[in-house]
């Protein structure tokens, strides 16, 4: 039997001239060396794509670091205007719906405060060995407090408390502007979405794998904000008052005067789609620290930039 054979050519580059070599091998054995290197080739495509993850433009460094929040790239701006308040088919303290009028422009961040954020702010490489920073009621506020660590996931198990030393801290950094927590009424202005589809827009029960997600992995609201359902519940700067809707003024209610719980917002990675509402209300103690619980900024002009 005749075994086909197959020609070989390799090129050496070497000076002074180039020269050609020309080598007789069976077919056989050059169809081996092609299935070879083809399959080479292809387990190292497949080595590669699974070494690197397929990050969104949202989860991109840039795009939860402090320097997003500072510049504005990682603010959405919100007008003025009006719009209905609370809900009619809710818990008891969403009713009785009514028209509230945010008379000021004012950005809020595109994303859940993430954890690179918090510890960008919250490290000081120029502090004493065994320097803590403290709550005005005496309690330690870590640079990495989060029970889920990853530098894209938003930050959690921070109380409202905590967050007031993060802001104090932040707003060192910029003098144009104020960074601090939205009102309920804001929160809820800002993140108004009639939109359908809770799967596609938010992180809950049903899909979280039991914890939280990089920031912006789910699709925005109509505003253009991600995770304003579920993922992190929000803290908002209001006191929780049970009727306060019954009384709230029209224009941009302050929440009541005082109180035992700060309200936050959105529902969580842990709680149902029942709970997972732009109108659904929750509240906790201002020291308390919860795995399912973050926060959003806000930022204005100061005083000085708006006149």
């Amino acid at each position: 039997m005749v075994r086909g054979i197959a020609m070989v050519c390799s090129l050496s580059c070497c000076p002074p001239t180039p020269t050609a070599y020309c080598f007789i091998i069976p077919l056989e054995m050059a169809f081996e060396i092609e299935s070879r290197l083809l399959r080479r080739r292809f387990l190292a495509g497949a080595a590669a794509a699974l070494a690197l993850p397929r990050l969104s433009a949202q989860q991109e460094p840039a795009a939860y670091g402090l320097t997003a929040l500072l510049d504005g790239s990682g603010m959405v701006p919100i007008p003025a205007g009006e719009f209905r308040m609370g809900s009619a088919g809710g818990e008891a303290d969403e009713a009785p719906v009514h028209r509230v009028r945010i008379g000021h422009d004012f950005e809020i961040g595109k994303f859940e405060v993430s954890q690179a954020q918090w510890e960008t702010v919250m490290l000081d490489p120029h502090a004493k060995a065994g320097a803590v920073r403290t709550t005005p009621q005496g309690a330690t506020v870590g640079s990495n407090p989060s029970h889920f660590k990853g530098a894209s996931l938003p930050v959690e198990s921070v109380s409202w408390d905590d967050i007031q030393v993060f802001f104090a801290r932040l707003n060192a950094r910029d003098r144009e502007h104020t960074y601090r927590l939205p009102t309920e009424a804001e929160w809820e202005y800002a993140c108004k979405d009639d939109a359908n589809g809770l799967a596609e827009r938010a992180w809950y029960k049903d899909n979280s794998g039991d914890g939280t997600e990089p920031v912006g992995g789910k699709q925005p609201n109509a505003r253009g904000l991600y995770d304003a359902l579920g993922n992190v519940a929000e803290w908002v700067q209001d006191w929780y008052g049970h009727d306060y809707y019954a009384e709230s003024p029209a224009a941009d209610p302050p929440g009541p005067a005082s109180g035992s719980y700060r309200v936050f917002r959105g529902g969580s990675w842990l709680d149902s789609a029942k709970y997972c509402r732009i109108t659904a209300r929750n509240f906790e103690f201002p020291v308390s620290r919860l795995h399912n619980v973050g926060f959003r900024v806000v930022r204005v002009l100061t005083n000085a930039e708006r006149r």
